[in-house]
């Protein structure tokens, strides 16, 4: 029985990023996580806002970066751009966007070890990426 190519099959990447490099962006994009929560925090301080606000306002940022951060251009967090990755919708090839970028990393403070597991089965997907419908590519 012969099946028909069509438009709309689904087509895994060929060029899937290894689980090294997805690992070393995972730590990169931590490492800015940690970053972006003390600059913010002693920017805060500095101009004079209230403790209270401080811890919130760099909560907050660092929060927003780390979940948001594959919405960036290209589907590339700042440890992405820089081993050559990027994140793709798995259907549609096109970059990642804001709330596929929240749902996939939404996952991780809670079940990290449990959500890396997954990536090691053949379509090198975590739990994040499952939920969001993506999946991260080499780029270079």
């Amino acid at each position: 029985m012969e099946v028909s190519a069509t438009r709309n099959e689904y087509r895994r990447p060929d060029n899937l990023a290894g689980l090294g490099r997805r690992l070393g962006g995972q730590w990169i994009d931590s490492l800015i996580t940690f970053f972006v929560l003390f600059t913010v925090g002693k920017a805060a301080e500095f101009v004079g806002v209230s403790p209270d606000a401080v811890g919130i306002l760099a909560i907050g940022a660092a929060a927003a970066y780390y979940l948001f951060s594959d919405a960036m251009p290209n589907g590339q967090s700042v440890g992405k751009k820089l081993l050559g990755m990027q994140v793709i919708d798995e259907h549609t090839h096109l970059n990642c966007n804001l709330f596929q970028s929240f749902m996939r990393n939404i996952t991780t403070p809670f079940l990290n070890i449990l959500d890396w597991i997954f990536i090691f089965f053949g379509s090198r997907k975590r739990l994040g990426d499952m939920l969001a419908s993506t999946v991260v590519i080499r780029s270079k």
